[in-house]
């Protein structure tokens, strides 16, 4: 009877060091699992912080958007304005949709300083295509005009078309093709956009392009040796466009 009384007594002595023991591998294995999860987050944030801030992408969360996305615009009127300014998207199957903007919404988005997933980087676009002013979106309508048509103004525009006062001439026009205008309607937009307002702070371009009618339609060269980004080229097909407006 003593016996198996000490022999249970010696199992529940066991088991109760056997419990404790069990416990202490638990809590040391919660606590170890907690380690891990703090180790790996403060590692991840030290990754993260050694980014160099050109890996950022602040505008957008898409850096490749450039092959579908671009800031433009056309010389036919808008609402309020003598021209107008879109970003554009270009679809899967080749139709546009047209996001109309206000011209500060244009040089805002163009500048960096505004969302837009035509700029997602937040680069801005006058600085690299070596545009001084970006004010000089305000004279587009110089393109088209051989005056201000409105009154309160007499300044003068840079059409040479006497027979349309309202449009370029036909040499006029063949100088706004190397932009991607083929016609009075089409949208000027990505590359070329930022080309043509480059060559428009250059005096000796404007020269020539106002006295384009009176040389046979010499097509003057612009001086785009500032020009950094591939950002797209003329218009794409336009069926089925889509048009929206935002300020």
């Amino acid at each position: 009877m003593r016996e198996n009384f000490a022999d249970t007594r010696s199992f529940l002595s066991f088991f109760v060091i056997f419990c404790r023991g069990g416990r202490y591998i638990l809590n040391t294995l919660y606590n170890m699992r907690n380690f891990a999860i703090t180790l790996i987050l403060a590692l991840t944030s030290l990754c993260v912080s050694a980014q160099s801030p050109e890996e950022y992408i602040t505008f957008g969360e898409n850096a490749d958007d450039q092959d579908t996305d671009f800031l433009g615009f056309c010389l036919l009127p808008g609402s309020n304005l003598l021209e107008r300014f879109v970003e554009i998207h270009i679809n899967p199957d080749g139709s546009l949709k047209y996001t109309y903007l206000t011209m500060d919404g244009f040089v805002n988005r163009a500048a960096g300083r505004e969302r837009s997933a035509a700029n997602s980087k937040g680069a801005n676009y006058f600085a690299n295509f070596g545009i001084k002013n970006p004010g000089i979106v305000g004279d587009l309508w110089k393109l088209r005009y051989t005056e201000y048509p409105y009154h309160g103004s007499n300044e003068q525009g840079w059409s040479t078309n006497d027979s349309v006062p309202t449009l370029p001439s036909d040499a006029q026009m063949a100088i706004l093709k190397k932009y991607g205008i083929y016609k009075i309607s089409d949208y000027c937009f990505g590359l070329m956009a930022f080309m043509l307002l480059h060559d428009m702070e250059d005096p000796a371009w404007i020269e020539k392009y106002k006295n384009a009618s009176y040389q046979g339609g010499a097509v003057p060269q612009g001086n785009n040796n500032n020009v950094q980004y591939n950002m797209g080229g003329s218009n794409a097909k336009t069926d089925d466009e889509e048009n929206t407006f935002v300020d």
